[in-house]
């Protein structure tokens, strides 16, 4: 039918023009953009999957970051364990050659010299291995700094094991205090031939037992450090350095030197402000002639003080000029600590994520704490100046290199575990990646071959609807007629 109000073959024309309008806008914009879904409406369902498959790819670079970083700990770890290891090795090759029974005393301190260094080189590796601010090797379990009086930390600190023998050297410095409240203490000390002797003392001044400064039989070690009257030893040992208080002065008239005759346990008593200390006596003191008093010991080369209850802080002091070991003690000990203003470094489990795929919960791996102090380790009441000491280091540093060993063999394990997680997740991501292309991206043939088939149906369109136009025409020609 030939109308003049509608010209239903030029609007069927147009709307399929705009379809193909419409086809061909899509087609550019996949081609311009390289990617098939554009917006939601292009692929609802398939926009939802590319977008979890985005995520999970997103989180698979960054765990494998966190595996590289895992890696990276973990190397640094067995790094400094390494370092420890050599060095136990060496100080058990210094332990059977002190558990030999023909070395000198000058031998065996030479060997508990470097022993000693050998355990300082393993504080420092152990505090200082460091990466990403963590401190893998370092104590589980840090100590926080004693209360100090002056210079001197608490006797719990210069013997952190009950029992367990120290090496010390002697001189006129304060070797620690006794916390008040402190029962049953026991002190006991080894010379090691040249005498070195125990001291007690109050904060204020009062000499409670060792061996005399002044009087008509002062002893060796205060003269052979220049101390030969109450004043020296105001002016060179009474210092805030040392603990005491400001002021302090001397005071001996309560001294226990010992008693007739030498006791280990105790051959003199003293009761003083709720104490009851008692004192073995000095051995060079007990000897005869010209040993007497000579400043070389003889058989007794053993000192001991002992306390019932501490009312008060004292301070011990081990006066001589060379070394000694010493062990403590006791019922009860304070030990008197601080918060210090930086905190103490500390080994801690570290997690190292494995897996965070889109859904599922997060997988991870925690590396334990891995201290290698030598307290951990077990050998900070180590020493090597005696056989018997030394039979007892071997034995400590074969389970500290047993404890070295099996740290090490955790880390690799960790190391090959995180490795072979990379290596799944790059190939994880490859395989999801191509799965995302395949599902968003264009394919360019496609879309190239339907811009085309638009533009021609555009161009078909636009000369029909040429040709649509004309009906009115015909319609007047057919009035004309």
């Amino acid at each position: 039918m030939q109308a003049i109000n509608y010209n239903d073959v030029a609007a069927r024309t147009l709307n399929n023009r705009s379809s193909a309008a419409s086809s061909l806008k899509q087609a550019i914009e996949r081609l311009s953009s390289g990617q098939r879904i554009n917006s939601a409406k292009d692929d609802a369902a398939g926009q939802a999957i590319a977008n979890r498959m985005r995520a999970n790819i997103s989180a698979d670079g960054v765990v494998a970051r966190g595996l590289d970083d895992g890696i990276s700990l973990a190397q640094t770890a067995e790094g400094g364990l390494i370092s420890i290891g050599d060095l136990l090795i060496r100080a058990k090759s210094l332990a059977v050659q002190a558990a030999t029974g023909t070395l000198s005393e000058s031998d065996r301190q030479s060997i508990q010299s470097e022993y000693q260094n050998i355990l300082d080189a393993i504080t420092d590796i152990s505090e200082g291995t460091e990466i990403f601010g963590r401190y893998p090797l370092a104590t589980d379990k840090p100590r926080l700094p004693p209360v100090l009086i002056g210079d001197v930390a608490p006797v719990g600190t210069k013997f952190p094991v009950q029992g367990a023998n120290y090496s010390f050297s002697s001189g006129i410095v304060s070797l620690a205090y006794i916390p008040s409240g402190a029962t049953d203490i026991t002190i006991t000390i080894d010379s090691l031939g040249l005498d070195d002797d125990i001291q007690l003392f109050t904060r204020d001044g009062k000499h409670l037992a060792g061996t005399p400064v002044e009087g008509t039989d002062p002893d060796y070690t205060w003269s052979s450090r220049g101390i030969t009257s109450g004043a020296k030893v105001e002016s060179k040992v009474f210092t805030a350095a040392n603990g005491f208080a400001s002021g302090a002065t001397y005071d001996g008239s309560a001294l226990i030197e010992g008693g007739a005759a030498w006791a280990l346990d105790g051959s003199e008593t003293l009761t003083y402000n709720g104490m009851t200390i008692s004192y073995s006596g000095d051995g060079d003191r007990y000897e005869l002639a010209n040993a007497y008093n000579d400043g070389s010991n003889g058989s007794n080369t053993l000192e001991r003080v002992k306390i019932d209850t501490v009312t008060e802080d004292l301070i011990v002091m081990v006066v001589g000029s060379g070394s000694f070991t010493g062990n403590l003690t006791y019922g009860n000990l304070p030990q008197p600590t601080t918060q210090p203003a930086v905190q103490p470094k500390q080994s801690s489990a570290v997690e190292i994520v494995t897996s965070a795929n889109f859904g599922d919960d997060v997988q991870s791996v925690t590396l334990a704490p891995t201290p290698a102090d030598i307290t951990t380790l077990g050998l900070d009441a180590t020493s090597l100046t005696s056989a018997q000491s030394a039979g007892t280091a071997m034995r400590a540093l074969d389970k500290a290199l047993n404890t070295v060993n099996s740290y090490r063999s955790d880390y690799g394990a960790a190391i090959n575990r995180f490795e072979s997680s990379k290596a799944a997740l790059s190939a994880q991501s490859v395989a999801t990646q191509a799965a995302k292309s395949r599902i968003e991206d264009s394919d360019f043939a496609r879309e190239a071959s339907e811009k085309v088939k638009a533009q021609i149906l555009q161009q078909g369109q636009d000369a029909v609807l040429k040709i649509a136009n004309q009906t009115p025409e015909n319609i007047l020609a057919l009035l004309r007629g």
